[in-house]
This record gives structure tokens, C-alpha cells and sequence, in this order.
């Protein structure tokens, strides 16, 4: 590792229900004895009791498992807890989750993500935000392979997710890296309706400490969705920053 020799990792949750009134997300964070800090977001497809209690198991398991084995072995594992469909009369929840994992001895953060959940890192020297994933989702796809094609088209697909938690494999689990000194995770209850005004928040709120910046993304996320559809989704986000 080359700087500074790192003491640990700040770390901060925001979450809050969409106009449903029951939340499909959760987020765990957890750390080894050795300093070793790991989150996990986890979205969970569908608003009811059962999801709700599922996405806070998949969030720790995925969390436990990412500080141990890394985070693409956190995801997997988690979906293998929900990779069964079930019978047809009780099919099995569904999600799509990040992962992030901080090691006191290595200079970079390790990500993986699967569906539409996503981290961003930000270099305060630099104040680059960047946005560390690519969203798994048929919207993303258009923009992909028809660039120049009509952006309302993209959008109009932008929910349509083509690969979820309980569809995951090691070929479609994604992986990443940062060497940035802070990764945000967040649900798409977040970016999605921030959209261009993410970066902008990072930079504004980073210096204020992880707990105000994971603070006012959200707040700024549920104000921007209510704004623009009258309603808002289940947002979640977590902050890790190295100190």
C-alpha cells in the first residue's frame, strides 16, 4: 500500500421507505477484527412483509460473507439463498444488490454489483466523483448498443432489470475497484432520481463526514422523486471512508 498508513473506516447508512409505507431495502455493514469493513445493499424487488425480511438477511450475509471471501463471493452467496423459485402458489422474493469492501492493508476498495444497485467514489483532492458501475438494466442496454437512439426510449426502460440477485453467476456478478479514499453504495430510490445531481451533492456534503453526506443524498433523492413523479421508491444509501 503507498500514503498514508489508513486507522479504519468511517461508515454511515440512510434509509427510508418509499410511498408504499414498507421498504424492500436494507444495508449491513460489518467488520473484521483486522479492520477489514464490508456493505452490502441490497434492493429487494416488490414492497411486502416477506421481501422486507428477506433484503435485511441477503444485506448481512452479503456484508459477513464480502469481509471474508471479497464481495463477488458476499453477492453469490447471498443468492444462492434465494436462487430456488419456489412453488408456484409462494414464488421465491428477488433483488438486485453492492457490495463494497475496505482493507486497512490494501489501497483500493473492491465492489461487485448485480442489477440496478450502485457506487460511486470521490477523490476530495481531485473532487472527482465517479461512478464505479454500470446499472444491469434493458435501459442501459439501449444506450449501450444504439447510442444515438432516442433517450426517452432508454428511459421508458430503465426499470426492466435483466439480471437480479437470484439469476447471479459468476459470469454476471460485475466487479471493480477504487483507490478513491470514499465509495457510496445506493439503491436506485437514490440515483436514480438524483440522476446529475449525485456529483454535485458528493462534493457539497463530503466534507461534512459520511453520516451527513449518506444524510442528504437521500433527503435530496426523496425531495427530487416527489418532485418529479409525485411519489417515491425505497432509497438506501451507505458511505465508507477511509480515514
Amino acid at each position: 500500500m503507498t500514503g498514508t498508513q489508513l486507522t479504519g473506516v468511517l461508515t454511515a447508512v440512510a434509509t427510508a421507505a418509499g410511498t408504499t409505507g414498507i421498504s424492500g431495502d436494507a444495508a449491513y455493514v460489518y467488520t473484521l477484527a483486522d479492520g477489514t469493513t464490508a456493505a452490502c445493499v441490497v434492493d429487494g424487488i416488490g414492497h411486502s412483509a416477506q421481501i422486507t425480511e428477506r433484503a435485511a438477511l441477503l444485506a448481512e450475509v452479503g456484508a459477513r460473507i464480502a469481509a471474508t471471501r471479497g464481495p463477488l463471493h458476499g453477492l453469490l452467496t447471498a443468492a444462492e439463498l434465494i436462487s430456488d423459485p419456489g412453488p408456484e402458489d409462494l414464488p421465491e422474493e428477488d433483488a438486485v444488490a453492492a457490495a463494497a469492501v475496505a482493507h486497512l492493508d490494501r489501497a483500493e476498495f473492491s465492489l461487485a454489483w448485480t442489477g440496478d444497485c450502485a457506487a460511486w467514489s470521490y477523490d476530495p483532492d481531485t473532487e472527482e466523483v465517479m461512478k464505479l458501475t454500470t446499472d444491469h438494466t434493458m435501459g442501459q442496454f439501449l444506450r449501450q448498443v444504439h447510442p444515438g437512439g432516442p433517450p426517452a426510449r432508454a428511459e421508458h426502460h430503465d426499470d426492466w432489470v435483466r439480471v437480479s440477485l437470484a439469476r447471479s453467476s459468476i459470469a454476471t456478478v460485475r466487479e471493480a475497484e477504487s483507490n478513491a479514499p470514499l465509495v457510496v453504495l445506493a439503491s436506485d430510490g437514490v440515483h436514480k432520481p438524483l440522476g446529475d445531481r449525485f456529483p454535485t451533492l458528493v462534493r457539497s456534503l463530503a466534507d461534512a463526514g459520511p453520516q451527513r453526506l449518506a444524510d442528504g443524498l437521500l433527503q435530496g433523492a426523496l425531495l427530487c422523486a416527489a418532485d418529479q413523479r409525485g411519489e417515491t421508491d425505497d432509497a438506501t444509501v451507505v458511505v465508507l471512508a477511509r480515514r
